[in-house]
């Protein structure tokens, strides 16, 4: 259930369930309820979120501004519906003003409620969007390990190859990687390998080891060899990302993962491989 309790205008230590949202739809109830019911029950486009008395508070979260479908509820007495559109506003605030048998909803501007339950809004608000940030960061990870090189490292990155289900070439593959890392490190271009490998008769080939990995990333002068891979797992593109150090021979950190789309590869690198 999703309700806390306000007391003198305050928070109370009741628990209050967050969903997933950018926009904020806060209801609190007030006044008096003698001789019926002070229980509202409150759902917001279909969904319960949760059942308040007199000084409590449910709210409601949605990933953008949207139309809403509210309805409240008293036992014994005729429920309450309505629609609100957008207003390019994150925080939505209403009243529930509860007169034994009579009642009334309302929605209120900041200026017209106590300034602690604006501030409980902001702070709800604030703390759902840093969830969002953190989703964001680890949705669809499978696995990660180890600690990314210092930054400014310099680093080599070598494509391992991709299948089909990546949807993706395997130069590509190369670039999106490289792009995930030229944020934070020094990354060596292909051209200047590709020079480099001709002076010393080696040849890149589609399937890349550690061993030929180091030793090309020693003759560019890399500090770190990044080794990328995209292969299928039961139909899903599935990203491997290797980083070995080129003086030690030993893998640094390692993460291997999925994504909706093999564009989103740099940006979901830049963030896994932060120092």
């Amino acid at each position: 259930m999703s309700r806390k309790s306000l007391f003198l205008l305050t928070v109370s230590a009741l628990s209050c369930t967050l969903l997933s949202s950018q926009e904020l739809l806060f209801f609190y109830s007030q006044g008096s309820a003698i001789g019926t019911t002070p229980y509202v029950q409150i759902s917001v486009d279909g969904k319960d979120i949760g059942t308040i008395s007199v000084d409590e508070y449910a709210s409601s979260f949605s990933m953008e501004p949207a139309y809403h479908n509210i309805s409240l509820g008293r036992r014994g007495l005729q429920g309450v519906e309505f629609r609100i559109e957008p207003n390019g506003k994150e925080i939505r605030v209403f009243q529930i003003r509860l007169s034994e048998a009579r009642w009334s909803v309302n929605e209120k501007k900041q200026g017209e409620i106590p300034s602690g339950i604006w501030a409980l809004c902001e702070e709800l608000l604030s703390e759902e969007k840093e969830s969002i940030v953190v989703e964001e960061k680890t949705r669809d990870l499978v696995d990660v390990s180890g600690s990314p090189p210092r930054p400014g490292a310099t680093l080599l990155v070598l494509p391992n190859g991709t299948e089909q289900c990546c949807q993706i070439s395997s130069d590509l593959l190369g670039e999106l990687t490289s792009i995930g890392f030229q944020k934070n490190y020094t990354v060596i271009d292909r051209e200047n390998l590709d020079r480099i490998l001709e002076e010393q008769k080696m040849q890149l080939s589609g399937i890349v080891n550690s061993e030929f990995a180091i030793e090309a990333g020693q003759l560019t002068g890399a500090q770190n060899v990044v080794i990328s891979q995209c292969y299928c797992n039961n139909q899903d593109a599935l990203y491997s990302v290797k980083i070995i150090n080129c003086e030690t021979s030993e893998v640094q950190a390692t993460a291997l993962f999925t994504l909706d789309s093999p564009l989103k590869l740099g940006n979901r690198i830049e963030s896994l491989f932060q120092d």
